[in-house]
């Protein structure tokens, strides 16, 4: 992980002294990791799978015949789902994942491409790239939804008095502005838009929402 939170802690066994056994078996090591470590986890990971190093040291208490001590390393990976749903137990955090169908309908499938490959570009650490990709995914969101001609009409409307459909289409073409600022560098407004990971994260899992939504309607 990032510093200064790379090395979590050290890990030990629970029930003290572990006593050699001339054949295979089980041992259960134990660590503390802190709010701080988890946090630093968790943008590490960056909604992939997580993957730790255990710096195994082993030494012989007993008098033996051969060196003593012995060391190794193990590549710990949990998956992602796991991991999630062990932090939400511990109240530590929440998490939200998104299917998005590859269906047959040629503009939706390409949506849910772009969706993919948002979520690379996230791990990847390029953010911008990420947050244009999801303002891209939303075109076939704005077609299914005749997005801006309920957006015009809505606009002629106060607020509290748009219906359902209308509210959907103002939050859709507002996402659509704001992650256009992603491709476009116009002068004094957009080109000094800067992009957080937790920026793309919201514009992704935004954009892959109203794509999964279009499932449900007629």
């Amino acid at each position: 992980m990032p510093n200064p939170a790379r090395y979590i802690g050290t890990l030990h066994a629970p029930k003290g002294p572990v006593g050699l056994k001339p054949f295979t078996m089980q041992l259960t090591l134990e660590t503390t990791v802190t709010d701080r470590q988890l946090r630093g986890l968790e943008k590490a990971r960056a909604g992939a799978d997580l993957s730790l190093r255990a710096q195994l040291a082993l030494t012989a208490l007993a008098a033996p015949k051969h060196w003593p001590v012995a060391q190794d390393q193990e590549i710990i990976r949990i998956p992602h789902a796991t991991w999630s749903n062990a932090l939400t137990q511990l109240d530590a955090g929440a998490f939200v994942d998104v299917l998005v169908p590859i269906t047959t309908v040629g503009a939706r499938a390409t949506g849910a491409r772009r969706i993919r490959e948002a979520k690379e570009a996230i791990r990847d650490g390029r953010y911008e790239y990420a947050v244009a990709l999801a303002r891209a995914a939303l075109d076939p969101v704005r077609e299914a939804c005749d997005t801006h001609k309920v957006n015009m009409e809505a606009l002629k409307k106060k607020p509290a008095e748009r219906v359902q459909e209308e509210r959907w289409a103002v939050f859709i073409q507002s996402a659509l502005n704001l992650f256009s600022g992603a491709p476009h560098d116009d002068a004094g407004t957009t080109e000094n838009f800067t992009w957080t990971r937790a920026d793309a994260v919201a514009a992704v899992t935004a954009a892959a929402g109203l794509l999964a939504r279009l499932d449900d309607l007629p």
